[in-house]
Order: C-alpha cells, then sequence, then structure tokens
C-alpha cells in the first residue's frame, strides 16, 4: 500500500501572504510526485483558520492572517487539485500545525497493513506544518515506512528546510 500526503500546498503559502520562491517552485515538484507513482490514496491537508485568527494562540505568535477558511488564500493550488482528480483523494481540513485527523484516518485505515505500507510527505511548510505531520504519523504508523520528498517540500528559509529534514531523519523518517 501506497499513500500520498499533500501537506497544505495553498495560495497563501505557495503565491501568497506567506508565499517564497521556494514554496511556488515547490507547486510544480508536488504535481511531479503525484503524476510518477500510482497511490492507493492520497490525502490533502489544508490549513484552515476562521476570522478570529489574530485572536490565537497561533494568531499572536504568527500575526499574518492566511488560510481563512473561504477565502482564496486558503484553497489548495488548483495544479494540485487537477493533479490529483482522478485519483483516491480526500482533504482534512487542519486548525492547527499537525492534524490528529490525518493521523488517526491513516491509522484507522491501515494500522493492519503498516508492515507494507509506504506514507509518502510532500508540501509546506517543511519545518511547521510537514514535520508535525511526520511526526504524527510515525507515533501513529511506527511500523509503517514514512518518506519525505525534500525537493518536493519547502520551508520559510532553506535554512529552516534542511534543519527540519534532519530532525526527522532523527527520528526515523526516510528523506528522499
Amino acid at each position: 500500500m501506497k499513500i500520498l500526503v499533500i501537506v497544505d500546498m495553498q495560495n497563501d503559502f505557495t503565491s501568497g501572504v506567506l508565499g517564497n520562491n521556494e514554496c511556488e517552485e515547490a507547486v510544480s515538484k508536488v504535481v511531479e510526485v503525484i503524476n510518477e507513482d500510482n497511490y492507493d490514496k492520497i490525502f490533502l491537508t489544508r490549513d484552515t483558520h476562521q476570522k478570529n485568527y489574530l485572536e490565537t494562540q497561533e494568531g499572536r505568535n504568527l500575526p499574518v492572517e492566511h488560510c481563512i477558511e473561504g477565502t482564496i488564500g486558503w484553497q489548495i493550488r488548483e495544479e494540485i487539485m487537477k493533479a490529483v482528480s482522478d485519483n483516491n483523494f480526500c482533504i482534512i481540513d487542519k486548525p492547527v500545525f499537525g492534524s490528529l485527523k490525518l493521523a488517526e484516518d491513516i491509522k484507522t485505515e491501515y494500522e493492519n497493513k503498516q508492515d507494507n505500507l509506504e506514507i509518502v510527505l510532500v508540501g509546506v511548510c517543511t519545518g511547521i506544518c510537514v514535520i508535525s505531520n511526520a511526526m504524527l504519523l510515525k507515533a501513529a504508523l511506527p511500523e509503517a515506512v514514512i518518506t519525505v520528498k525534500a525537493d518536493a517540500c519547502a520551508c520559510v528559509t532553506p535554512e529552516s528546510h534542511k534543519i527540519a529534514l534532519d530532525a526527522m531523519k532523527m527520528c526515523q523518517i526516510n528523506i528522499d
């Protein structure tokens, strides 16, 4: 079994208020990953905040409104949605960096198959949401092979991207 997890490939993180060149370049790399392999299922996470975002703990620490539910910035990039349209996929909205629902859903569906389970992660931001979801998946499914495709991920800076990849590698998550 092979699962692809696409983390937060939304307009606000690629071309919007929190986007940067590295995150924008990751869009085409994620499309390549989708097209290069046959996945049994694809999960897409979508960072989802409400209009009171600036009043939340995250909003006080990162005072930039982004991924407000229903806005264009909240939407997953059109290229990504087009690429996954012929696959078995689902979208999981998440209010925080890591999605307990994602880990629970994959664990519920695949726990008895984890010896033959490969989970591939791509997306943004490597040092925040990608690492959070990779670690949750590793905790939920310790015998699954979890791989992060480094070229199909991006972060705030190239340095923070590398630090996150090194941290995941230390936790027995494969970096490709």
